[in-house]
């Protein structure tokens, strides 16, 4: 399994990269507020012209926090179904990407095919996480920190650690092993195991979520 590399979509650059069945690939590199992807000064309007733009404007809308959106699909080399995109870039970001797996509930979309020079998909988002634990996940470039991350988490009486992970190569139980450790040294004959979650799974996770309370 080739390594991934995971959105920063919080920080000034957004690198994203994701692992289907379909479709095996990175995503680009995205500045927010690029006249590229915006259309003009309006911050909830995007532009693309293909089904990776389409799939990048998402993950730029969920990266700010937006519970709505449009983006303007214009005619590129290649014709596309605006539907058909919207319902599979949807799918894409909510299933298989670490930041939709992890943090949306639900998007919806419509399409105005109105006769212009482009067709306009509006959006809808519903989250499953807040924004404060989105905005609190602590990015690392591999697992080699999280016995410190998480030892600090423990010891600061946090209820959870979310980490975004830049490479992750089928480490799941890596990754198991470093939370029972910690979990041994900082609560000794405890119960109940620290849940250990995995997005979008544990073959190819991006950001890993462990429980510390209930």
């Amino acid at each position: 399994m080739k390594k991934m590399m995971l959105p920063l979509l919080l920080s000034a650059a957004l690198l994203l990269s994701g692992c289907s069945p379909i479709l095996n690939r990175e995503y680009s590199v995205l500045q927010p507020h690029s006249f590229t992807y915006y259309e003009g000064n309006k911050s909830n309007v995007l532009r693309a012209e293909s089904y990776q733009d389409v799939v990048n404007d998402l993950l730029v809308l969920i990266g700010s926090g937006a519970k709505e959106g449009s983006i303007w699909l214009y005619a590129g080399e290649e014709p596309l179904d605006a539907a058909e995109t919207a319902e599979n870039a949807c799918r894409e970001v909510k299933e298989e990407t670490p930041l939709g797996a992890y943090a949306v509930d639900y998007l919806s979309y419509t399409v105005d095919d109105t006769p212009r020079n482009y067709t306009e998909i509006r959006l809808t988002v519903g989250y499953r996480r807040s924004a404060e634990q989105v905005s609190s996940m602590v990015h690392a470039t591999s697992i080699a920190a999280l016995y410190d991350l998480l030892s600090a988490a423990v010891s600061n009486g946090a209820d959870e650690l979310v980490v975004q992970v830049s490479y992750f190569d089928q480490q799941e139980q890596e990754v198991e092993d470093i939370v029972s450790r910690v979990q041994k040294e900082k609560q000794p004959g405890a119960g109940e195991k620290w849940p250990v979650y995995f997005y979008p799974n544990g073959r190819n996770a991006g950001i890993i979520e462990i429980i510390l309370k209930k």
